[in-house]
């Protein structure tokens, strides 16, 4: 983003903010804000002050928020490094020491042979001494262990990363010391015990040709594409799913864009309207989905990629608005264009195919839902390496629509199918193993298998208990007055059964709307229930409901008098 005095100020604001009342550092922030231009931004960085110390922990905690404020500093910082970048001639070797909490210090050891990212600038320096005074001095703190860095410069990996001397731009006169940019990566190698409490942590600089730096790069473009830093900033914490904050840094960009530069303005607005899409301000996300396709279509060599995404996108909207009509002719707009690609984008074209598949489902036309999901399926298979929690959630897909169309037999095959991919790749505690039990309930409750339906409704309880114990306790606790009733009294020859079909109410979440699919379903088990209650039995039921707890879910309360009423409607005696 271009650096102009509105982002300059804002620095200098956030600068006193943070410091009110620490007399020396005020001072400090004086000059830093008179005689800003007659230094270097490595000159105020290493100089004995507050900044060095306020840039790194804004940048390794992450604090979207203050990155923004302190922008200006950390691009011209950044800028500084990447002209000053000179290639080594020869291997170099330099050291850092610092202090590990013991949590950091066992999430690195873990690391060994892989890819390890400072999110700070990075001070080194050529005196080993020099850093392992630093590491040693770290030990005095009993919650930090002791760090000396050896880190391996290899001209063959130069272009991985940016760093520069510090030698005549430092506010100190130093030799031998350089500067690291942020996000730089290394790989980690052997990793030694020097003397209790201190550790030496061999790094080397990752080359270009590097596989995993390859698939790490190319993982982090797809989830960052954009031209500019912040671009990428806006996207990643799109990503990340924290809306607010990117929709800010979206907005401080679009204000600042040239109106010539079209292509730039476009991602923006694109990214603006997938934020407001994300935050369900479906009328906001078509009014900036206007204004892209409106460029895009102005724009005489059209990137065809992005037409193809952004009326994918506008289908969204359409989708999540009920406009069914209106999605499918942007989803359709979207194949015809990635049809006539060549190559064909697969990773492109799976998406659009899963979107199809979503509105001819809504539209119930499961015939054609079924083949665009058999069609993505096909992607999904193919793809090298197999993503198998794609390749089970695809398998959902289709099990689902087979379940609408009532071939319960290919649902149950399929939904098996997703149960033993989740459980070989995820945690037990993994909220999709409920999804799965639960799906295969429904599925087996059709067939006429209730024992086993009930069976996966009770492991579906027990895993949402197990990872979610804070939001499922309330309800079970209330969930078990009815069985503890039940148990009481003339109602014990029939405990089993009810007791089995009110287990499926104890697997339901807090939503309401989930709450009502499976009260239907534990009620059409009941149905098959019904026929053994005697007039006892029913007359115990309303009592139950009538005289128990005030806390009782009225929704057990409503299920025991529709078996009531459902017994005397049909004169049904035993």
């Amino acid at each position: 983003m271009e650096v102009d005095d509105k982002a300059k100020k804002e620095l200098f604001q956030f600068c006193r903010k943070t410091n009110i009342g620490i007399l020396g550092r005020m001072n400090i922030i004086g000059e830093f804000e008179r005689y800003y231009h007659m230094h270097t931004p490595m000159w105020w960085y290493t100089r004995e002050s507050f900044i060095h110390d306020m840039i790194n922990r804004v940048l390794r905690l992450q604090d979207i928020d203050a990155i923004i404020q302190t922008r200006f500093f950390i691009q011209d910082l950044h800028q500084q490094i990447e002209r000053l970048y000179e290639p080594p001639s020869k291997k170099l070797t330099l050291y850092r020491g610092q202090g590990l909490s013991y949590g950091d210090f066992q999430q690195l050891r873990q690391l060994k042979g892989g890819l390890y990212s400072f999110h700070y600038f990075l001070s080194t320096t050529m005196d080993r001494d020099t850093a392992l005074t630093f590491a040693q001095s770290a030990r005095q703190d009993s919650r930090l262990i002791g760090i000396i860095y050896h880190i391996n410069i290899d001209p063959v990996s130069l272009k991985s990363a940016l760093f520069a001397s510090l030698d005549n731009e430092s506010y100190y006169k130093v030799e031998n010391e350089f500067l690291f940019t942020m996000y730089t990566i290394f790989r980690v190698g052997e990793i030694i015990q020097l003397e209790p409490e201190l550790w030496q942590v061999e790094l080397s600089l990752t080359s270009d040709n590097d596989k995993d730096l390859k698939k790490l790069t190319e993982n982090i473009r797809q989830a960052t594409q954009g031209s500019t830093g912040w671009s990428r900033l806006g996207k990643m914490l799109l990503t990340m799913g924290k809306f607010d904050k990117a929709e800010k840094v979206l907005q401080i960009l679009i204000n600042k864009s040239s109106e010539d530069d079209l292509e730039e303005l476009g991602h923006l607005y694109h990214l603006m309207g997938l934020v407001k899409e994300n935050k369900k301000e479906y009328d906001q996300a078509m009014v900036f989905y206007e204004k892209v396709l409106n460029i895009y279509r102005s724009l005489p060599d059209s990137n065809y990629l992005h037409l193809t995404k952004l009326y994918n996108d506008i289908g969204s909207v359409y989708l999540f608005k009920k406009e069914y009509s209106k999605a499918l002719e942007y989803y359709e707009m979207a194949l015809t264009i990635q049809e006539k690609s060549n190559p064909l984008n697969y990773s492109d074209l799976v998406i659009t195919y899963g979107n199809l598949a979503e509105i001819y489902k809504h539209l119930r036309d499961y015939s054609q839902s079924l083949r665009f999901y058999q069609k993505e399926l096909d992607i999904y298979k193919k793809s090298t390496p197999v993503n198998y929690l794609k390749l089970a959630t695809s398998y959902e897909n289709i099990a689902e629509i087979h379940y609408h169309m009532k071939e319960y037999s290919e649902a149950l095959q399929l939904f098996r199918k997703v149960l033993k991919i989740r459980e070989d790749h995820l945690l037990r505690n993994n909220t999709k193993l409920v999804i799965s039990h639960k799906n295969l309930g429904k599925v087996l409750d059709k067939l006429g298998y209730y024992l086993e339906a009930i069976e996966h409704y009770q492991y579906a309880r027990y895993i949402l208990a197990k990872s979610a114990p804070q939001q499922t306790s309330t309800n079970l606790t209330q969930r078990q007055h009815c069985i503890n009733l039940v148990k009481k009294g003339m109602m014990r020859d029939i405990y089993p059964q009810l007791s089995l079909a009110a287990e499926i109410f104890l697997c339901a979440p807090i939503s309401t709307a989930t709450m009502e699919r499976d009260f239907s379903r534990m009620n059409r088990i009941l149905t098959g229930l019904r026929n053994r209650l005697t007039t006892e039995h029913l007359e115990q039921l309303m009592r139950i409901s009538i005289e128990g707890p005030a806390d009782l879910d009225n929704d057990i309360k409503n299920l025991i008098i529709d078996c009531w009423k459902s017994k005397k409607l049909r004169k049904i005696s035993v």
